[in-house]
Formats: structure tokens, sequence, C-alpha cells
């Protein structure tokens, strides 16, 4: 059977399972088999869509609002480690925390954020 033949995106498969689900449905009338058979059709359908769109789906590239946004917020980083922000709350995060682990951790960053400078 090719219950989904002609469908291209999942919107359209979501509305043609739907209307099969209640045609097919053994508490509606249908058959088992066939309900079973819809949705296993269903299924491969979905996940060949999937590969299909992983594979076709380009990478958005960023507008140009975007990358001003991202590069103000990047000199903003810049500023905000020189003037020692970020590092100054991790220091207190070292001293209230709770495990030699976190302790760690938080002092590993800050010494990174201080080699950025």
């Amino acid at each position: 059977m090719n219950y989904f033949l002609g469908i291209t995106d999942i919107e359209q498969a979501k509305l043609r399972y739907r209307k099969l689900a209640k045609q097919l449905h053994p508490d509606k009338g249908g058959a088992a088999v066939d309900f079973q058979e819809m949705q296993a059709e269903y299924k491969e359908f979905l996940l060949r869509l999937q590969q299909e769109q992983k594979v076709i789906t380009p990478l958005r590239k960023n507008t140009l609002e975007e990358n001003e946004l991202i590069n103000e917020l990047g000199r903003l980083a810049k500023v905000l480690i020189k003037k020692q922000v970020p590092q100054e709350y991790l220091r207190q995060k070292m001293q209230t925390a709770d495990s030699p682990l976190k302790k760690g951790l938080f002092e590993n960053i800050v010494n990174l954020l201080d080699s950025l400078q």
C-alpha cells in the first residue's frame, strides 16, 4: 500500500495519518492489519523525510543584523572579562561550591578567562 504517496512534508503527513487512522482503526470498523500497516508506513515515511531534510537543509546564514549583534556581544564579553566581572562571580561561586569538583571547575574557568585578557 502507499498510504502516503504524494505527501511531501510532515504537516501533510500528519493530516493524512489522522484521516487514515479514523478510517482504518479497528475501533472504527477497520481491520487491525491495515491499521498496523499504515502505522508502519507512516513511521518509515517520517524517518525518510527526516533523513532527506538533514541532507537537503542548508545551513542558514546570519543576517546582517544578527552578525552585528554577535559582534557587539563579543565586544561586551571582552569588556566584562577585562573588568573581571565573570571572574569575580565565579570566585564567589568557588567559595560556596559544595564539592571539590565544582570548585576546581570554577577555578579552571576563572584561569581561562584571566588568560583571555
